[in-house]
This record gives C-alpha cells, structure tokens and sequence, in this order.
C-alpha cells in the first residue's frame, strides 16, 4: 500500500481505478464494507484502489474548538486500512484553498484528471464539500459526462442502531465500551508510544507506561481493564488509567494514559504500544493521602483480575 502525501504528488495514476473518499474515523464496519466492495472491483476489473482521506478532518479545520473528536488518529487509521488490500491512500490535506474548491471541480479535476477514476464507491449519505453540496446526486450528474459508475452501499445496522462515527462517539461518552467496539467491528484501542513520566506509580509499587493523549478525548476520565499488545506480538493483561492525576498538586494539563502491567516488569520507554480496552472500573477522582489511593489502586486490580478470571492457585 502507497501512502500518497497531497494532491500535487499524484503522478503516477496512469490506469483507470476505483476511489472511496471519506474521514473513515474509526474505520468502523460501514467503511470497512466500503472497502472490501471496492477490493473486490479491483479484482475484478484489474485496477488500482484509492481511498481518499482528509488531514486535518474537514471539521477539525472548520470547527477549530468544537470539532468532534476522533475515535482514530491518523496512524490508527492507516494501519486499520492496510488489512483491506487498498493500493494507494491519498491524503488530501485540507486547507483554505482545498475548501474553496468546488465539489464539481473535485471530481472532474481530481478524480476523474488525475485519478482516473472508474468507480466511486459511497455510503448512501455521502456529502462532501462547500455547505455538503457534492452528493450522490451531483455525482449522477456527471457519470454518463465523464463516463463513471457509483456504486452505493446501504447503512449497516447492529442492534437496530446505525453503525456511524457519531454513534460510536454517543456510546464512549456513556461508557459504553461494548456497544462501540460492537460497532467498529473490532476491540476498542489506543495507541500511542511510551513517554516518561513522574514515575509517581512506581513510588506507589505499581510502574506504569505511559502514552500523552490530547487534550480532546474521547474517552472519559477513569481506571479501565485492559490488555496491552507491545513488541508487536507480545500481550499482557493490565489495568489503566486516563485522565490528569487529579490527587497530585501539579497534576496534568493533558490527558494521559498510564498502563500497569499484570506480572511483568518491562522497560516500554520510547516504544510504541497498543491498549485494548474491555470495560471500565471506575471514575476518576481525587485521594487526600497516597495510602488511600495505594489501596484504591490495590482493590481496582483485584477487579480487574476477577474480571480477566486472573486467579492465584
């Protein structure tokens, strides 16, 4: 798979080739369709796949301050794509000048132009552009002109709930980790790697490794049963927790996740880990004393060990 950096570094498109075009954030089972049917073109008719993205996502660029926040990072998502047999990602970077861009001449100077494109696969909500007027109908407007097909994918549905990038937000901010890992098709992770810490956990008897999050999160403040994947095949059961350290002083201004490990002692700084989330223990909050939260850390453990059914013999 070819990661192609912005518009002008498209040049050696010399074939027809079948595109899907969206955030993808979360690259949940709706997009997930999106790209095995454009796979399965592919073959097919023996032309490359593209998938265009977006960095920053449109609304992160025009909604600064009020942006939603992602599920997925743009890592995350590349290499949540590379398992769909994709050939080429273009990412688009968006700017003043790329919005000023008309939906119309998106598609005739950069799909069909530079892309070549044959097939448009969309999800049948699929708007783009300048107050969303690319549509599906703007699309059928051009088809015959430009001689291209659409091919439309119908919303998928798990427990009568749409599976969208906007539902899978609703059910993190309710602490629903089943329900959005249900929807994504896969288990809920982050990612990120190991930076150093006040080694506050380590004081405590419980070393953590941890990952900087952005101030904007999705997920809400509290201690998580987990497992971690590192050394690209290892994994290990632990417990987490995200938030800013509320019970110290100079607690954190930004989000940070910090992972203890179950029976291992492993120097992760520097590498770069995953943390698969399972179920959520408790909030965060604040303990007056480090006693207090030695033995609140003590007793989230024991749960989280009942949970894994970790037991001593």
């Amino acid at each position: 798979m070819k990661i192609i950096r912005g518009i002008h570094n498209i040049k050696e498109i010399i074939s027809h080739s079948v595109v899907t075009i969206g955030n993808f954030d979360g690259i949940h089972l709706g997009h997930q369709k999106l790209f095995s049917c454009a796979h399965q073109i592919s073959k097919k008719y023996n032309i490359p796949t593209i998938v265009i993205l977006f960095e920053p996502q449109p609304l992160e660029f025009l909604r600064y301050n009020d942006a939603p926040m992602r599920i997925t990072t743009f890592r995350e998502k590349i290499k949540h794509i590379s398992l769909y047999n994709i050939d080429k990602i273009l990412c688009i970077k968006f700017n003043r000048s790329f919005q000023s861009l008309s939906p119309e001449d998106f598609i005739i100077n950069i799909l069909i132009n530079k892309l070549h494109m044959k097939f448009i696969v969309i999800g049948d909500d699929f708007k783009f552009g300048v107050k969303r007027s690319g549509d599906i109908n703007l699309l059928e407007k051009l088809r015959n002109q430009y001689q291209f097909q659409i091919v439309k994918i119908k919303a998928l549905y798990k427990n009568n709930i749409k599976i969208s990038s906007t539902n899978i937000r609703i059910a993190l901010s309710k602490n629903n980790i089943k329900l959005a890992s249900l929807l994504l098709g896969r288990l809920l992770s982050i990612s990120g790697r190991v930076v150093h810490g006040y080694a506050r956990g380590r004081t405590l008897g419980y070393p953590t490794a941890n990952i900087s999050l952005k101030k904007k999160s999705l997920f809400t403040h509290g201690v998580y049963a987990v497992k971690v994947h590192y050394f690209s095949n290892k994994i290990c059961l632990g417990i987490c927790n995200i938030g800013i350290k509320p019970s110290f002083m100079d607690c954190e201004k930004n989000r940070v996740l910090e992972v203890y490990l179950f029976d291992k002692n492993i120097d992760l700084y520097g590498k770069h880990i995953e943390v698969i989330l399972y179920k959520k223990i408790r909030d965060e909050k604040i303990f007056t004393s480090k006693e207090l939260l030695k033995n609140q850390i003590f007793q989230d453990i024991l749960i989280v060990k009942n949970y894994f059914k970790i037991y001593k013999h």
